[in-house]
């Protein structure tokens, strides 16, 4: 989250500069979530994490240099591994959990980036201001290679289930991507939809992680803005456990709809109320919440929409629509915010807007008429 930060403040350089520098490590998750998938269906989940965890081992180093190659190493390597990560963990997730308490084990699961960068946001801001950001960075190294080898001892492996299909090999190329499992999943007219529900919200996301630390930081400072990211973030998880549970209960097209309908409106408040630190705070928080809650649904029409043999493919191919919707958001906020800061969170609502309305067709629809 403080990357921006400190892009601008110790680098010397624009939000842009920063968008464009994050652009193909985010480009690189995603494609990297297609292998990831991949693999997870065909070797197993737990090497899948494993590998991912590595990005964020090494991710913390971002701070301690400001030479642009080996901003750039870090960077890719790091978005790479959260590819891994991310089809390693919610494969995992999605394999572990009986589908009826999926709901809310997706909640408690997401408190691992919730509620760990919360604690991350402040102690950044503390540190930081007290201190510099490469203690920070190699602090944050240090943590995180702690937590990689409890993973490596404690974390079970589980049963794979797999189909005759996915025995047999066709090549290291077709064992590795796969690409004709995902062309499949794609022409389904129910993985076109969650690709969009993905794509459009994540757009949103992608602009508010640029534009929201350095207007925060701008009228009230780095520390300020490390304990927006803290209480954002927990805010976030509140969100995730009340949606989680409300998905078990009644399913998750409703809650999908109205987190829709939520942050859409919030987008529009931080465009026209971004001068304010109370407003934009408010707003930024509440929006947090909604686009989390959103998310928690996403593994379970994953699991809806997929077959057993299918679930780290679907993983993969939503995490490609998630980089893709973060991607753009990123970088064309950093060009929108040199017209207007307004310009980025109106383009963010209309893309909001879009993925209402595919929230409101999964709601309306059932799953027997939009296969």
């Amino acid at each position: 989250m403080l990357f921006p930060v400190y892009a601008e403040s110790i680098l010397g350089k624009s939000a842009l500069f920063a968008a464009l520098l994050r652009a193909l490590p985010i480009g690189l998750g995603g494609i990297s979530a297609l292998v990831g998938g991949t693999l997870c269906d065909r070797f197993g989940r737990k090497p899948t994490v494993l590998v991912g965890m590595t990005g964020a081992v090494v991710v913390g180093a971002l701070f301690t240099t400001e030479v642009p190659l080996f901003l750039w190493g870090i960077l890719c390597y790091e978005g790479i591994a959260s590819g891994f990560k991310t089809a390693g963990g919610q494969t995992y997730l999605i394999s572990a959990v009986p589908s009826e308490r999926l709901g809310w084990s997706t909640g408690l699961y997401f408190i691992s980036s919730t509620v760990g960068s919360a604690l991350g946001s402040a102690i950044a801001g503390e540190v930081i201001d007290r201190i510099n950001y490469s203690v920070f960075g190699i602090g944050a190294v240090v943590l995180a290679g702690v937590f990689f080898v409890g993973a490596c001892v404690f974390l079970p492996r589980l049963t794979q289930r797999t189909s005759g299909s996915q025995r047999s090999r066709g090549g290291i190329w077709k064992s590795t991507l796969n690409i004709e499992a995902y062309l499949d999943l794609s022409r389904r007219r129910t993985m076109r939809m969650l690709i969009g529900l993905r794509v459009f919200p994540t757009y949103y996301w992608g602009s508010v992680n640029l534009l929201m630390p350095v207007l925060i930081a701008r009228l009230a400072g780095v520390k300020a803005t490390g304990y927006y990211g803290a209480i954002s973030l927990l805010f976030a998880f509140g969100c995730q456990l009340a949606v989680g549970k409300v998905c078990d209960r009644v399913g998750h097209r409703a809650p999908a709809l109205v987190a829709n309908v939520i942050v859409t409106v919030l987008a529009f408040g931080m465009a026209f109320f971004h001068d304010s630190l109370v407003a934009l705070e408010v707003f930024g928080i509440l929006g947090a919440g909604a686009a989390w809650g959103l998310s928690t649904t996403i593994p379970r029409f994953i699991n809806e929409f997929t077959e057993p043999h299918e679930k780290g493919h679907g993983v993969g191919l939503t995490h490609l629509a998630w980089s893709t919707g973060f991607l753009l958001g990123y970088v064309a906020s950093g060009f929108l915010v040199n017209i207007s800061v307004h310009v980025p969170f109106i383009v963010a609502g209309i893309s909001l807007i879009f993925s209402t309305g595919i929230a409101y067709r999964l709601w309306y629809t059932t799953i027997g008429t939009t296969n």
